[in-house]
């Protein structure tokens, strides 16, 4: 299980790479003008091409993919989409890819993020917690970055959250991706450190009951934009074997991801050139919360 020494070190930034492109990647409203309201009509079908990772954004604002294996730009609201070769993320080892809403200062004026206050402090002074990225917090973990938020100082650097936020890899939903890792077999998964319970987060390091069980005392929940990921072959979840055509996390709590380093939710999935894979943002009968405005 490879995201154990990821959970450990999510205090330092992750090495990215990023492109953002200056032209539209497939359809929906630019960029820069997503709204807080649903699409129009039914959502275009996008499907699972073999060989290909595609990914596609179905929320009402744009997010820019960061990624640590290829780079993969920015997808429109609405719709918008890219589709990258399997062969392009970094084989035998772990690609974590992290989508971060793109909002205007009006929509997320700059002082916003200041009003975190349930982060209580710093990141490393105390551990965060699931709730404080639940109910009256949600839309601050949908658009603030929150290793800066909650301190007094957003309105000041103008970078917690609008067009100056900082998307450093730390913080977002996870998708993580290893192809054509140990056994010839791709290890798909989703993360969000979110723990047993709202109160209840994993454990601190240094933990000896189990070394490799345990997160710094700056480590993030990681979830703040809803995502589905499926195949088109089955594939086989958790040391029960259960057969799923993929997972989803519409929530920091939800069941399908890694809420602690050695949580048992690894998905294997045999590696063929006949497999590819769908990595839906906001899929149906999910949304993230309206911009703050």
């Amino acid at each position: 299980m490879s995201l154990g020494s990821i959970l450990r070190s999510w205090g330092a930034p992750l090495a990215t790479t990023v492109l953002l492109l200056g032209f539209a990647l497939g359809c929906g409203s630019s960029g820069d003008d997503g709204d807080d309201g649903p699409g129009l009509g039914a959502p275009t079908p996008i499907p699972i091409t073999a060989g290909q990772v595609t990914f596609v954004n179905r929320c009402a604002v744009s997010l820019t993919l960061n990624s640590t294996g290829p780079a993969l730009g920015t997808l429109n609201a609405n719709g918008g989409w890219v589709s990258v070769a399997v062969s392009a993320f970094n084989q035998g080892s772990q690609n974590v890819v992290m989508p971060y809403p793109n909002t205007s200062a009006e929509q997320c004026p700059v002082a916003y993020c200041d009003g975190w206050t349930a982060l209580g402090c710093a990141p490393g002074a105390m551990q965060r917690e699931g709730y404080m990225w639940e109910g009256a917090n949600g839309t601050f973990a949908a658009y603030c970055n929150p290793s800066l938020s909650g301190r007094g100082i957003c309105a000041q650097q103008q970078n917690c959250c609008g067009p100056g936020m900082v998307q450093d890899g730390t913080f977002g939903t996870t998708w993580e991706f290893t192809p054509n890792g140990a056994n010839s077999l791709d290890y798909p998964d989703l993360s969000t450190n979110y723990g047993s319970g709202p109160t209840s987060p994993p454990h601190l390091c240094p933990y000896p009951l189990n070394p490799n069980d345990c997160v710094s005392a700056a480590a993030n929940i990681f979830f703040n934009v809803p995502i589905k990921w499926s195949t088109n072959e089955p594939c086989s979840f958790t040391s029960a074997r259960t057969q799923v055509m993929g997972l989803e996390c519409l929530t920091a709590s939800c069941a399908d991801a890694y809420q602690h380093p050695t949580d048992d939710k690894q998905c294997a999935c045999s590696h063929s050139a006949s497999r590819g894979y769908l990595v839906e943002f906001c899929p149906a009968g999910s949304s993230m919360p309206a911009p703050p405005r």
